[in-house]
């Protein structure tokens, strides 16, 4: 999607829909002086609103567009696809990009309009060592929740070593990490099995999100959301033996949006959850409300235990913590016999 910088779309937008200053300011909640300056170029919104800030822009100016029976004209008029479902959708992310290309053009310095924001990194040892210092520096330079977008197979990259770059990470703010599982080497190799088990119980607080391998491009990219996009060629060891490194803020917006794991066809595999119905007594009932198992967990163990390891324990703690025990037993005999 290529558009001008942010004042001017915003401005063509307005003009486009005759919208009102003060009803632009009242449906994103700001002072109409601050609409103004962000259409006239003195300011621009704080990269910490501005994609809430677009997206309700972008909603306000597509009512006005259909409620004036302009739409086939906007289309002509500006570079968005006459196919799209959400038209409010499409001018918000408009809007995005316009706001990337400002940001990209006021960091430019002086004389340095040509500088290269792209950068190549070759060879196995020194590729290493630039995505481990690349991924902790950016990850903890992290100033909100960040999301990083790994176009690769898990265990695979595993095997080049490219999971230890995240140890010893202090995390300041949420972390999650999309990736891709092979599933076909998941159930015939117990190897790769065992290590996502050991990998997720190694970074708990890190949130990972897996999908299928298929849905995931395979286009060996590695984005963190807002900061840099690297694509990377491994050899048959595998080992990393080059990457290209892409810090253009515009250029990693594009990619960002067109590698994203928002389409509705693309749906996780697993995912973290904050809980699973974990009552006081440590009794997990939405756990257990099923009758089929398919579950990872890395914080805490459940135990099947038998009859006697039940007893044993039901002997030496409360009658509160004993009835507890004794239903839990209850209950997973009457899944598992059930159960698949």
């Amino acid at each position: 999607m290529i558009s001008d910088g942010y004042a001017s779309t915003l401005k063509r937008l307005i003009t486009f829909t005759q919208a009102k200053f003060i009803s632009l300011a009242d449906v994103v909640g700001y002072d109409v002086s601050y609409v103004n300056k962000w259409s006239n170029g003195t300011k621009l919104p704080s990269s910490r609103y501005v994609e809430r800030i677009n997206e309700e822009m972008g909603q306000y100016f597509a009512e006005l567009i259909t409620k004036q029976k302009k739409e086939a004209k906007f289309f002509k008029t500006f570079p968005i696809s006459e196919n799209t479902d959400d038209l409010g959708f499409e001018i918000g992310q408009y809007l995005c990009a316009a706001y990337r290309t400002t940001l990209n053009q006021n960091r430019v310095p002086k004389g340095k309009e040509n500088r290269p924001s792209i950068q190549v990194v070759t060879g196995h040892h020194d590729t290493s060592a630039f995505l481990s210092d690349l991924l902790q520096k950016g990850i903890q330079s992290l100033e909100s929740d960040g999301e990083l977008l790994v176009l690769g197979e898990f265990c695979t990259l595993y095997k080049t070593g490219f999971w230890k770059y995240f140890e010893g990470l202090e995390l300041q703010h949420r972390l999650t990490i999309r990736v891709g599982l092979d599933l076909d080497k998941i159930e015939s190799n117990f190897d790769d099995l065992i290590t996502v088990y050991r990998t997720l119980d190694n970074f708990l607080d890190i949130d990972f999100v897996f999908y299928d391998i298929q849905d995931t491009s395979n286009a060996n990219l590695i984005i963190l959301k807002g900061a840099f996009v690297v694509q990377y060629a491994l050899d048959t060891q595998p080992r990393f033996k080059m990457c290209t490194y892409i810090f253009d803020e515009s250029l990693v917006g594009d990619i960002y949006e067109k590698f994203s794991f928002n389409g509705a066809e693309k749906k996780p595999l697993m995912s973290t959850v904050s809980s699973l119905g974990l009552e006081e007594l440590g009794y997990r009932t939405a756990f257990y409300a099923t009758t089929k198992f398919f579950f990872y967990l890395t914080i805490g163990f459940e135990f099947l235990l038998p009859h006697e390891v039940f007893d044993h324990i039901s002997e030496t703690v409360s009658p509160e913590q004993a009835f507890a025990i004794q239903r839990l037993c209850v209950t997973w005999e009457e899944i598992l016999n059930a159960s698949e």
